[in-house]
């Protein structure tokens, strides 16, 4: 395998959606509207009408919550008729188990039974089913469960070449008992994490913030932490990061490496902060006027950010930042930037976009083709662009995904994308491109079949999954180069959140960590 140094692990990105206990139930756009396929008269129909938002693991749905609207022709269905409910792996009802039939009541409408969501954090689909005259037809509905406080475990790859098999190990973070949210970067000279606490304070370790997973430092001067996004340098011995809070103050901290991070206030963000990513040399912040951007300091004189240029208002759903690039996701359009700036035109908003996106990540590309860039659609189309798959253009990469993580290596010469994707039938697949060619698959991973993956976390070499029973698996090494078997990890239990890294050098060595949140039983 051709040798490179990655230059990628300063990125940070979170991938798990975090709520209140229970959020009300939502509302789905025109969906009490009759199907114009209901004909003819005997035809039935059924349609999601509310579904249950964002729970938090260990809540209860309260029932009526979550509704699906039945019809027979251009009729409601009458009062009493019968409909199948189906919960996935992760949600159960609170008496009895699944599946339940429920009977139609007035105006059509279908309550569903109320359920605990005791799932690891992630997407889940509850699914109704109705026959009539010999047909029978499905609606769904999809909700996201998110992450409880707990303690946390330290994940670690075994150092190896190219040809080697991983191994993984786990090492428990003893003084964190209520771990909400984190984040960790590392590179071959340095692995840093930071973990927010139920409390709203920010813990951290590692060899270049300081601290260590037996004794980890507290940063200061922050309270009320909601967020936090960390990087290392893979240059210097520098690392920092940003963190978000409950009051919408957004801070830095950065550190040259071996001593205590400064930390400080971020100026000149106005609107409801969304989001924070923090990158080697850049900080960001999606707003609802917008994404900001600052220029990490490295002394003691508080940043002022700027509002990126083509980015005001609030048509921002979501973005992906690497150092000074990165791409977002405005109005349904995939934008991509090189150098952030204030004026001019930092945007380019190609042609020939997906639509509908719903998951953007990019990476550092090189000059010709631009960006490494992965993007999920809501249909599950998932396209890939950039030197790693060599096009300019957007290339349909699978379909009927559910969810995915990638990573991502540009360069002047040779382009690595790699990741891993579960599909909407709940198989799991790892894939991986070289300059468009793609190395033996994607590939299948049967050790993960039946387990009910509700999420994915990808690096370069270095691999986790999240089952809906709050089971993690983990696993070493890319397409093209030993790889190891996913390994149920046993000193994990209800796993709440998690996150890992993973770094190449040009002398062949791959390094990877990461964290796991360990939630409490339901």
């Amino acid at each position: 395998m051709p040798q490179w140094t990655v230059p990628v692990p300063e990125v940070d990105r979170r991938t798990l959606v975090r709520g209140a206990a229970w959020s009300a139930p939502v509302l789905l756009v025109g969906a009490t509207a009759l199907p114009a396929s209901a004909s003819p008269l005997s035809d039935p129909q059924i349609v999601a009408t509310t579904c249950f938002g964002t729970v938090t693991r260990c809540a209860t749905v309260p029932a009526g919550t979550v509704t699906f609207t039945a019809y027979v022709g251009p009729n409601v269905a009458p009062a009493g008729s019968s409909v199948t409910i189906t919960l996935p792996d992760g949600l159960s009802f609170i008496s009895g188990s699944s599946p339940q039939t429920v009977a139609v009541g007035a105006n059509g409408v279908v309550s569903v039974p109320a359920f605990k969501a005791a799932g690891a954090a992630g997407a889940y689909s509850i699914q109704a089913s109705f026959t009539n005259a010999g047909t029978t037809v499905t609606a769904a509905c999809t909700g996201t469960v998110t992450a409880a406080p707990g303690g946390v475990v330290g994940i670690t790859r075994s150092v190896g070449g190219s040809t080697a098999v991983p191994t993984i190990s786990t090492t428990p973070v003893p003084s964190i008992t209520t771990g909400a949210t984190g984040a960790t970067s590392g590179d071959n000279n340095g692995r840093n994490t930071a973990i927010v606490t139920s409390d709203g304070s920010v813990k951290y370790w590692g060899e270049n913030l300081t601290g260590t997973t037996t004794a980890p430092n507290t940063l200061g001067v922050v309270t009320g932490a909601t967020e936090v996004s960390v990087w290392t340098s893979t240059s210097s011995t520098a690392a920092g990061g940003a963190v978000r809070t409950s009051g919408n103050s957004v801070y830095q901290f950065y550190t040259s490496g071996g001593t205590a991070p400064t930390v400080l206030a971020v100026n000149g963000i106005t609107g409801t902060v969304l989001d924070v990513q923090a990158t080697q040399g850049y900080g960001y912040a999606l707003t609802t006027n917008g994404l900001y951007y600052w220029t990490t300091a490295t002394g003691t004189t508080a940043p002022t950010a700027s509002l990126m240029a083509g980015t005001a208002g609030n048509t921002i759903t979501r973005f992906s930042a690497f150092g000074a690039g990165g791409a977002l996701v405005k109005a349904g359009q995939v934008c991509t930037w090189t150098a952030p700036a204030a004026t001019g035109t930092p945007l380019t908003c190609g042609t020939g976009n997906p639509s509908a996106v719903t998951q953007i990540q990019a990476f550092a590309g090189n000059s010709t083709q631009g960006a490494i860039l992965l993007a999920l659609t809501a249909t599950g189309d998932l396209y890939a662009r950039g030197p790693a798959v060599n096009s300019t253009a957007w290339v349909l990469y699978a379909s009927n995904v559910a969810t995915f993580d990638g990573w991502g290596v540009g360069g002047s010469g040779t382009s690595y994308t790699g990741g891993v994707y579960v599909t909407t039938s709940g198989a799991t697949y790892q894939f991986m491109s070289i300059n468009g060619n793609k190395q033996g698959g994607p590939s299948l991973l049967t050790t993960l079949a039946g387990k009910s993956i509700t999420q994915v976390f990808a690096s370069d070499g270095t691999y986790l999954a999240l089952a809906s029973n709050g089971t993690v698996y983990a696993w070493g090494g890319n397409l093209d180069t030993g790889r190891g078997d996913p390994t149920l990890q046993s000193a994990v239990t209800n796993a709440a959140d998690l996150e890992v890294w993973g770094y190449h050098v040009g002398g062949g060595n791959f390094y990877g960590g990461g964290y796991v949140i360990t939630g409490q039983p339901c």
